[in-house]
């Protein structure tokens, strides 16, 4: 009836229209993603708790598509390769769980490539720190680092099985993640993947792109170079 009532009489009103320019102005949502990509994440999840994994997590704050969702009261894990942004997440992040492994399709050792530790472009592919190395004219250096499946290490952890959001950003070593986790099992209901394509058609001729989708999850939108993917049984309300 409330709601009636203001569609009919409230709505048309010259000074609910200077309320709500007053109200965007001073109460807009403040983005903590490189490109903007938690706005849309916050969009979908209107709760104010929920579980997350964040896989090549980097910083606790700065390009974060989790911090938002943190300061709200989610909880989650975070995972990154190296022990110098573990420690500033595990400073930041205090309800979190933030672990020092990288994220493969199997479990081992494997070689790192490091640009310094804050670098968004460290990675476990050669060629992507080739690439950027000659198109930034910067050098990086090789650390071993440990590796596991994201299968293994939920399983270890104990993680529910149909979580909330998995965020992926591995700077090339994506679909190796995607790999190694378990989907009928493990069946988050978000999926944020970095997908690195010229034009936006490229992206259903990605590896990537086709794995999720055969095992049932829909794309749903793509920010710059963060494509969304829905379970299937996800139902998304109230957008």
């Amino acid at each position: 009836m409330i709601k009636n009532f203001k569609e009919k009489y409230i709505k048309s009103l010259f000074f609910y229209q200077i309320y709500r320019y007053f109200k965007y102005k001073f109460r807009f949502f403040k983005s903590y993603g490189a490109t903007g990509e938690d706005v849309l994440i916050n969009k979908i999840f209107r709760k104010n708790n929920g579980f997350y994994v964040d896989v090549g997590a980097l910083h606790p704050i700065n390009g974060s598509l989790t911090y938002n969702l943190y300061k709200r009261g989610w909880i989650g894990i975070n995972f990154d390769m190296l022990d110098e942004n573990i420690k500033l997440l595990k400073f930041f992040r205090k309800n979190d769980q933030s672990i020092n492994i990288a994220i493969s399709s199997s479990v081992g050792k494997v070689n790192s490539y490091i640009f310094h530790p804050g670098s968004g472009l460290n990675t476990l592919e050669k060629k992507w720190a080739d690439k950027w190395a000659l198109n930034l004219k910067k050098d990086y250096f090789t650390r071993k680092v440990e590796k596991t499946t994201l299968t293994k290490i939920l399983n270890n952890l104990k993680v529910d099985n149909h979580f909330d959001l998995l965020n992926i950003d591995v700077e090339g070593h994506e679909f190796e993640v995607l790999s190694g986790l378990d989907l009928k099992k493990f069946r988050p209901k978000i999926i944020t993947v970095e997908i690195h394509v010229e034009k936006t058609k490229e992206i259903f001729s990605t590896t990537v792109f086709k794995y999720l989708t055969k095992n049932n999850y829909e794309l749903i939108s793509h920010y710059f170079h963060t494509s969304f993917f829905k379970a299937k049984e996800f139902i998304i309300t109230d957008i």
